[in-house]
């Protein structure tokens, strides 16, 4: 094994494992791009990545010759011992098993095309999260020829409880990276979100790739060597549900949201350390909802297609709800914002036959069992939104109107109103083939039969809105015509979208679509009064020429100019792309 040249897997092993002081940041290169590079989908970033990695493998390499050397004792013309590096020496066999069963281990050194990762699933709870036991045994050893103190041993590293030296077997804790969705909030029940979510990621190969396993190495006189084993530790889950029925949120400015449901089925099952009992027989309950803390969602990880094209919605008309409000003034005295609220209500299905990852028997694999799949979302968005505050802060005359409303003496000398009403629909359909017993693991081809697995989804929605705005202050008059920013017939536009798609090396890609067209609105329309009182004529009216009107109320007299806007205002930015799938 003398000058054999480490990959970027046996240099993190090695980096791992060895004394050798290291160049900053080499292990967290080597840690951290590989699955990095796997998901970048830009060509460019991807190759920086890739570079950034293979500067770190061969910095990797340059410290293990010099480890060896030194070892070997090879400056001064031959070598201390007859060891050869990487290869059994003083230690000549260990393994890591299943602390609940012996039969599934993996051995080094590990065999050619041989498995070198154990899988384990987690339902232990330790500090909060899911995990589970392995041994690490030394099997066959000698003494150092060498009399170097603390050799042969284990020595470990990711391990949740201890990584010292291990001189002859110890059993030690793994908890697995896996996170729960942040569930406060949230539109579905937390036990309705932890069934998609789950069954979400099962057919996900990355879901099976943890950025970094615990590892254990020979520790010789030679050195920890690079040929170590690995356990990939992933949450235990088994599961059934069968619900149907109705869920609600109703938003609202000034208060938190409240949920509704009407739900019939149940859910039983086990996820990590989570006991999932869950059953409803057709009862509406309501209830507010808790506050969603803004870091939930950063700290939620993976998503999934089915989570994700919920959360865009709801999060859009969060974010609609929260434009209510100008960031740079008071509210206006006008503001009806109490009584603004935005209602999402979503038909659901949901129904799993029986999906379970667990250890296989006699093997460091896991084996996945898949049936009876399947989600449907149904989905109405209706509401009216106050958005006077936004708009104050947007019109030129706006801060001026803003100060007069503030003294309700001086209503009389100005007004404004500034409202959307939005109204849309979408559904959703996601579907997956039965698998009897599929193996995940060391196997080459498992992630491409995991590719190969049926799989349904397709959704969409569109929601409307349109807005309603005019403003006065003294003898002028504003009327305003809302479109959106891209030009549609209507005011204003949000597009959502999920899909899969295969990719031409027969890869599955799930794709999400998010557009808001944003919204402009335009002053068609100026009056100029002789009296102050406010005016019959309607906002809806939106001239196409110079034209001259008389109303009978208090002889006001008006004259329309609308062949070119007064005023531009752009209330709320596009965001996303019409096509931009990603």
């Amino acid at each position: 094994m003398a000058g054999t040249t480490m990959n970027a897997e046996e240099a993190l092993l090695w980096a791992l494992g060895s004394d050798m002081p290291q160049p900053p940041f080499m292990l967290n290169t080597l840690t951290m791009n590989p699955p990095m590079i796997a998901a970048e989908t830009s060509p460019g970033h991807r190759q920086m990545l890739q570079e950034q990695l293979d500067q770190a493998v061969e910095q990797a390499n340059a410290l293990r010759a010099q480890e060896e050397a030194e070892a070997f004792d090879l400056a001064n013309g031959g070598a201390a011992c007859d060891c050869a590096p990487g290869e059994p020496c003083c230690l000549k066999e260990f393994v890591i098993e299943d602390a609940a069963d012996a039969s599934r281990k993996v051995t080094w050194p590990v065999q050619k095309d041989g498995p070198r990762t154990l899988f384990l699933t987690c339902k232990d709870p330790y500090g909060g999260q899911p995990s589970a036991k392995a041994k690490l045994k030394i099997t066959r050893k000698e003494e150092c020829k060498q009399g170097k103190a603390g050799v042969p041993s284990l020595r470990p590293s990711n391990f949740a409880d201890d990584n010292s030296v291990i001189p002859d077997s110890d059993e030690r804790i793994v908890t697995t990276p896996f996170q729960m969705p942040a569930l406060s909030g949230k539109i579905l029940p937390p036990e309705v979100i932890t069934a998609v979510y789950i069954m979400g990621l099962a057919i996900q190969s990355s879901t099976y790739r943890s950025q970094r396993n615990p590892v254990a190495a020979a520790n010789q006189c030679v050195g920890a060597g690079f040929g170590g084993l690995t356990v990939c530790p992933l949450p235990h889950a088994k599961l059934e549900a069968e619900i149907e029925g109705s869920v609600g949120i109703k938003i609202f400015t000034s208060r938190l949201p409240t949920l509704s449901a009407k739900l019939t089925g149940k859910i039983t099952g086990e996820v990590g350390n989570q006991t999932l009992e869950f059953e409803k027989t057709g009862q509406a309950e309501e209830k507010q909802a808790p506050p969603t803390r803004a870091q939930e969602r950063q700290q939620q990880g993976e998503s999934t297609p089915l989570i994700s094209f919920i959360e865009d919605i709801q999060d859009a008309m969060n974010g609609l709800a929260g434009e209510s409000g100008s960031p740079d003034a008071l509210r206006a005295p006008q503001s009806d914002a109490f009584g603004s609220s935005i209602g999402i209500e979503l038909r659901l299905g949901l129904k799993i036959g029986n999906l379970e990852l667990k250890g296989k028997e006699a093997s460091p694999d896991l084996a996945l069992a898949l049936s009876g799949c399947e989600v449907t979302y149904g989905l109405s968005v209706t509401g009216r939104m106050d958005l006077l505050d936004l708009f104050l802060s947007r019109f030129p005359r706006g801060p001026e109107i803003r100060r007069r409303l503030a003294n309700p003496g001086n209503a009389v000398s100005a007004s404004a109103e500034c409202f959307i009403k939005v109204a849309g629909e979408g559904d959703l359909i996601y579907g997956m083939g039965d698998i009897a017993s599929l193996t995940i693991g060391n196997a080459d081809d498992w992630e491409a039969r995991l590719e190969e697995i049926e799989h349904t989804f397709t959704a969409k929605a569109k929601i409307t809105g349109k807005i309603k705005a005019a403003a006065r202050l003294d003898a002028d008059l504003w009327f305003f015509k809302a479109e959106a920013s891209a030009g549609a017939e209507v005011s204003t536009g949000w597009h959502f979208g999920g899909r899969v798609i295969r990719s031409a090396d027969g890869g599955r890609k799930t794709e999400r679509l998010y557009y808001f067209e944003g919204v402009i609105l335009r002053a068609y329309a100026k009056f100029e009064m002789s009296v102050t009182e406010e005016s019959e004529d309607s906002l809806d009216h939106f001239g196409q020429s110079t034209v001259s009107s008389t109303s009978t109320k208090d002889s006001v007299t008006a004259t329309t100019n609308a062949a070119e806007p007064d005023v531009v205002v752009e209330l709320m930015e596009p965001e996303g792309e019409e096509d931009g799938w990603k």
